[in-house]
This record gives C-alpha cells, structure tokens and sequence, in this order.
C-alpha cells in the first residue's frame, strides 16, 4: 500500500473516532443534547478536516511528487521538472532534483550532439572505419569500409569473425594483433595501410580496425620515379647516340666508296644495333609521355567490331582460336578511342603472350584442362573481359604485374601493364586482373553506365 492509501486509512480512522467521541459526548449523558453541542459537533468535524487537507498538503502531496520524480528518473525523462509545494524542506528536495534534472539532460544533449558528430564525421572519413563488439565480431562499418570491401552494407556479415568471411580484405584484417599497423595488399591494384586499435567502452576494450587506401599514393611516387629515371636515360642516350650514328654513317660512306666491304658490313651491324636500341629507349620515354584522355561517349558494339580485325591479327601465325561475344546492346561508354585501342592492344598481346608454346600446328594441352587455345573477348552492358585459358599468373607474380619494369618474359620491358593502369585510372575505368579457380586468365574492365 502506498503512501497514499496510508493516509486515507488514517483519515478514516480518524474521523470515526471524532464520529464516535461526538455521538458518545451527545447521547451519553442524561437530558436531551442542547442546540449548542450540534455547533460544537459541527466544528470539530470542520477542523478535524482542515487538520487532514493541512497534513496531506504538508506530507502526502511532497511525498507523492517526489514519489514522481523517482518514477521519471526511472525512465530517464530529464526534460521534466517537478513544482514546488510550498513545503520548505520538500521544496529543496525539488530544487535539487530539478538542478539534478538539468544536467543530466544537458549532459544527454551534447553527449547525442557529440555522437551524432562523430557518426557524421566517421560516414564522411575517406579512410575505412571496421568496428568490432568486445568479443571480435564484426559490427559496423562506415561508406568508405563499404566501397573497399566491394558491398552496399556490412549487414550479411555482422556477428562473423573476420576469418569466416568471404572477403578477402576483411580475412587480412583479422591477421592484424592489436595495437598493430601494416601495409596489406589484396590483389595487384589494391594496396592498404592498416590499423588494429581499440577505445574503452563501458570498461571493455572496444576493437576497431582504421583502413586507408594507398594504391594511387604509392602510384603515383613510382611514376614520377621512373619518369624522372626515363627521360635522364632518354636524354643521355640518345644524345650520344646520336653523334655515334652520325660518325658511323659516315664511316659506313667512306668504306663502301673505298670496296672495304667489310668494314661497311660491320658498321651496318652496328647501326642496325643501335637503331634498335634506339626504338627500346623510344618506348620507354613513350611510356612517360601518355597524354590525358579526351574521353567520349561512344557505342560500344560498334568500337569493338572496328578493333576486333587488328585484335585477331596480334595472333600472327599462332594457333590460337579468337573468339568475340559482344552484346547488340552493350550501350555507350565513356573513352579516349585512341588511348583504348592501345590498352586493347596490350591486353590482347598480353593474352597471346600467355602461350608460351601457342605457335605449334597441333593443338595439345596448354595445362588448364582445354585442348585448344583461345581467347575471348566479351563485351556486356558496362563491363568487358579478355579471357585466355594460356599459362595462369602465379601468386608470387601477382602482386607485381603493375610494378614497372617487371615482366616475366625474357625479352619483356614491362611497360605495357604500366601504360594500361595508367591510361584507365586517367579514364576512372575500374579494372581487375588475375586467374580464377577454373585456370582462366581474365582481365576485366568496368565502365560507368551512360543513359
């Protein structure tokens, strides 16, 4: 029972024994009750109930209101305030709630200001935020985690470790100890510097992982490294070879207006040496003078049937079955033509490349299960694919294709995946390069859908 029903009980009470005491002092004594004891009756009542609204005011009404308050504390309500009841010690009481009250809902206000920052300032960070529960699950993660991790959201794998994902990225961050930074790479176009950290949360370690892209920074310090190092080379050996030339022609003049055929023989493999390596240095300087694509839409369909013929033709006399799917409705793409001719071109060569042994009459085993070597280029709405089923790229290659001056073949200059990776990030073409389980080499491109 509460405070209240306490104190209707007790008015009860009282007013029955004031009822009774009444009656006992009117019909008790001897005689008829004089008009008198009826006023007298009639104002001991009255104050009896003064007496009672005087001590719910005082008591009763204070208790209950600080009864209230009690309650919206409960409920964590700090927007509302309690009145006085003129009751000095239960008006402090009030006061001190109400004070108590105010901070508690100032300190809510800038705490949900503060978060609500935070959220704002974490959704619009380039960097990739990953955040863990306290017992390494995954939790959240912000719009830049989402476009690295190739997802629109991170809710399919929340409650997973990070080990028992499919993502690769995620499966690299669970490697991480905590309070660890490193640099991890997924794929050969894909580089990250990474960090393992945690804040306390309500007393527990609250793990988060920071993710920050480096592909283009470390992109960009290799370009203008070898730029620099192509036209020092470029300058110094073709200035050189220039008057080395000009004396060999003139020697070369002289012999062979003497008859020291000889002689004329020699120098003419000279120049014929030089000249080569002339046209070696040329492509290297090349590779350091790509212009800025222009770039338009164009129709896809009607590019790549005009390009196919040259494609082909980079097969020379090579057994290798070429074969074009390209949609009727593959749409418009945004490209420099002559700029994507030479990637084409490259990845095509790449592709013919890839079979080391492709020039022999009979067909055999080119090692991934197919009897017959082939390329395929394929072209759907927004996304294009040269596949090759030649020798695959191995792992410990894979992470370097992009590398300048890496190549694996012998003769290799490896210049031509640099100028690939640079005229599509110039275009803002996405791309991706590697073989999958079936032993196919796919080198895809994605472009941006226009209406």
């Amino acid at each position: 029972m509460g405070s209240r029903g306490y104190f209707r009980l007790i008015a009860i009470l009282l007013l029955l024994v004031v009822a009774a005491a009444i009656a006992f002092a009117l019909f008790a004594g001897e005689g008829s009750p004089q008009p008198w004891m009826y006023g007298v009756a009639q104002l001991i009542v009255i104050a009896v109930a003064v007496l009672l609204i005087v001590l719910y005011r005082k008591t009763i009404k204070p208790l209950n209101t600080l009864t209230g308050g009690i309650d919206l504390i409960k409920e964590q309500d700090f927007s509302t305030r309690l009145r006085p009841v003129r009751q000095r010690d239960a008006d402090r009481i009030i006061e001190l709630f109400n004070r108590m009250s105010d901070r508690l809902h100032n300190e809510e206000l800038r705490i949900q200001e503060q978060n609500h920052f935070l959220d704002q300032l974490i959704a619009a960070s380039p960097a990739g935020v990953l955040i863990m529960d306290i017992d390494h699950h995954v939790d959240s993660a912000n719009p830049a985690m989402n476009r690295m991790l190739g997802i629109d959201s991170i809710g399919p794998y929340r409650g997973q470790l990070l080990q028992d994902t499919p993502l690769p990225l995620l499966r690299l961050l669970g490697t991480l100890q905590p309070d660890e930074g490193r640099i991890l790479q997924t794929d050969p176009l894909h580089i990250y510097r990474c960090t393992h950290s945690s804040f306390m949360d309500r007393g527990f370690p609250h793990p988060f992982f920071m993710v920050e892209p480096m592909t283009e920074e470390l992109y960009e310090a290799e370009k203008r490294g070898y730029k620099k190092v192509i036209r020092v080379i470029s300058h110094e050996v073709n200035n050189t070879m220039a008057g080395i030339t000009s004396a060999l022609y003139a020697m070369q003049q002289t012999s062979t207006d003497s008859g020291d055929g000889d002689t004329a023989a020699m120098l003419s493999i000279l120049l014929s040496r030089i000249d080569r390596m002339s046209r070696f240095i040329t492509d290297y300087a090349s590779m350091a003078r790509i212009p800025d694509p222009v770039c338009r839409p164009v129709d896809a369909c009607a590019f790549l049937r005009r390009v196919m013929p040259f494609l082909e033709s980079l097969r020379g006399q090579r057994q290798i079955a070429f074969v074009t799917d390209i949609d009727e409705n593959a749409g418009e793409v945004s490209i420099d033509q002559v700029l994507m001719e030479q990637v084409l071109t490259n990845i095509v060569k790449n592709a013919v490349e890839a079979f080391p042994d492709s020039s022999r009459d009979d067909p055999q085993d080119t090692g991934n299960g197919s009897t017959d070597a082939c390329i395929t280029v394929t072209a759907r709405r927004g996304w294009w694919c040269v596949a090759d089923n030649g020798d695959p790229i191995l792992e410990e290659t894979a992470s370097h294709l992009f590398t300048p001056f890496f190549s694996t073949k012998p003769d290799g200059k490896g210049i031509g995946l640099i100028v690939i990776h640079e005229v599509l990030t110039r275009s803002g073409i996405r791309f991706n390069l590697g073989t999958g389980e079936d032993g196919i080499t796919r080198f895809e491109l994605f472009f941006k859908t226009i209406q």
